[in-house]
């Protein structure tokens, strides 16, 4: 399911607006902790630069300390006691963007007061308040982006107008300035959507568990209900088999009283002799097999059931009559007169007279329904589980699967003493392709890889996203030299991948790759941590290059 944001606000839009209240809470509860640190710390680095005051305006720093400690900083540390209320929720965004602006507000307010050529250099503190607001204080993009479009207007005012500064000097404050800015919106923009869409995430999982707790739910209630009619059937059909051997009136009357019960019973009765060819079928069951009485009567009910499940029904019955097993409960797909399939769930007897046996006497019920339900559920616990185990950018397997399946391919291992051999491998400077394009771009690079890397392992190998650009390979039944081929074919197959971050441009990345056989008794936390270490390895080398040991 594909979710809705409001392209300019990022909110929860159509059929996701409901989710809009339950985020702005969730957002709250994991950012509030964070917040109240990077209120001290900004507080205390804001102070820190007094000391530059000092060295460079010894003439002005009380002026400029003045605004620096007794207004910006002590703001900063009365917010971060604010954010301990109760009421701080409620205002927090607004409250915020206020404090931002009030951050960059002070170094324009001392940009101004400050003498040539020193308010030509102190736009530079401009771009650490928009970094520390964009990218630390937990404020949503909306109203950050509303306070940095803000400190730059008061920037351009005083530059301009009330401390004019020299127009070259002014075009390249401004193109730092107003870049720092724009990378700042953006990095603010995806960090919130990628919050958003996780949170999106968690709620689709909580509705696919619930789901499946329901569904398990009816199930078993239908299953009990389902039981207990069985049950019931089989009590009234023994008080009559035990009725039938007190007297020959006694057994006239009480077969008349059996045959309208079984002839007016919803389920289907029939009996079969001993090889399983129909001798007496109720009205229900010429009804849910379309077969007229005289069609079915010697036809053998073997016959009628699914072809794949043939061979197992007769060996099931045989068993019935070797152990002699009075009573049994089975489950076996049939074919209508007119193709179409059922499945019967059936309790099957066995016809003993004078202590030999004569065939099998049968009630069964239609419980296709609950067949349909049971694959539904199968389907649902398979979704949730996938959901649980796969990377959802990469489409690979997730740290969190990694760990339990390395663990079983040790444990196998041990006990069939067979290689087992890991890749770990790294892309080169990634985070520059990031800075430089962005991290929607960064993004399709490592789908691309994860493409690759699928392209060149054998059916029994497993793919992981390890973490951000790193992924692991586990190799089964694979010795080191035979890893490298893997390995290094990975990292030709990666080289021939152009990437386009911009119209006209290919980009070329490269991986760093570090290998290495399972050593017996080892932990697997020493065999992946050996492994990681032979990767850096190949990045101290020149990067683009395999290093085992």
């Amino acid at each position: 399911m594909n979710v809705k944001f409001h392209p300019l606000t990022l909110k929860f839009t159509g059929e996701f607006s409901h989710l809009e209240e339950p985020f702005q809470n969730y957002y709250y509860q994991e950012s509030i902790a964070q917040l109240r640190i990077v209120l001290i710390l900004g507080a205390l680095a804001y102070s820190l630069f007094g000391m530059l005051d000092a060295l460079l305006m010894p003439e002005q720093k009380y002026t400029l300390w003045l605004i620096r400690f007794i207004v910006v900083c002590c703001i900063l540390f009365g917010a971060a006691l604010a954010a301990f209320s109760s009421q701080f929720k409620s205002y927090m965004h607004p409250f915020l963007t206020g404090l931002l602006i009030l951050s960059g507000g002070g170094i324009v307010w001392m940009i101004a007061i400050a003498p040539p050529p020193f308010n030509y250099y102190y736009y530079a503190g401009l771009i650490l308040v928009l970094l520390w607001g964009y990218s630390f204080l937990c404020v949503r993009f909306l109203w950050s982006s509303f306070a940095g479009l803000a400190i730059v207007l008061l920037y351009e005012i005083t530059a301009i107008w009330i401390h004019p500064i020299p127009p070259s000097v002014l075009l390249s404050n401004n193109f730092f300035l107003l870049s720092g800015n724009i990378v700042g919106m953006l990095s603010c923009y995806v960090m919130e959507f990628y919050v958003r869409r996780d949170f999106f995430m968690q709620q689709q999982l909580e509705i696919e568990k619930d789901n499946f707790q329901r569904m398990n739910q009816e199930l078993e209630e239908r299953v009990r209900e389902r039981t207990l009619d069985y049950q019931l059937v089989n009590k009234a059909l023994q008080q009559e088999v035990a009725g039938h051997r007190l007297a020959e009136q006694s057994l006239r009357a009480s077969e008349e009283r059996y045959r309208a019960l079984v002839e007016n019973a919803s389920d289907m009765v029939f009996r079969t002799d001993r090889k399983g060819y129909f001798t007496f079928v109720n009205v229900s069951t010429i009804l849910m097999t379309g077969y007229d009485e005289d069609e079915i009567i010697g036809k053998r009910y073997i016959d009628m059931i699914h072809p794949s499940m043939r061979e197992g029904a007769l060996k099931f019955f045989d068993n019935q009559i070797i152990q002699k097993i009075k009573n049994t409960y089975s489950e076996f797909p049939i074919f209508k007169k007119d193709g179409s399939e059922i499945w019967l769930g059936q309790n099957t007897q066995l016809i003993i007279e004078g202590g030999k046996i004569m065939g099998f006497q049968a009630v069964s019920r239609d419980i296709t329904e609950r067949k349909k339900l049971e694959k539904d559920l199968k389907e649902s616990e398979e979704r949730y589980r996938q959901l649980s185990i796969i990377d959802d950018l990469t489409q690979l397997y997730n740290a969190r699967h990694f760990h339990s399946q390395i663990k079983m391919e040790i444990n196998r291992l041990e006990r069939y003493d067979y290689p087992l051999t890991l890749l770990l491998l790294d892309l080169d400077d990634f985070k520059a392709f990031n800075d430089t394009y962005g991290h929607i771009e960064g993004d399709q690079v490592l789908m691309r890889l994860g493409l690759v890397i699928k392209r060149c392992l054998r059916k029994a190998d497993s793919a992981y996203r390890y973490g951000g650009e790193e992924f692991i390979v586990i190799l089964p039944m694979t010795t080191g030299a035979e890893g490298m081929v893997t390995a290094e074919r990975i990292r030709e197959e990666l080289n021939k991948e152009a990437f386009s971050p911009q119209p006209g441009k290919n980009v070329h990345l490269t991986i760093s790759i570090g290998l290495s056989q399972y050593k017996q008794k080892e932990s697997i936390r020493d065999f992946v941590s050996r492994v990681d270490q032979l990767m850096y390895q190949s990045k101290r080398n020149g990067k683009d290059r395999i290093s085992s040991g």
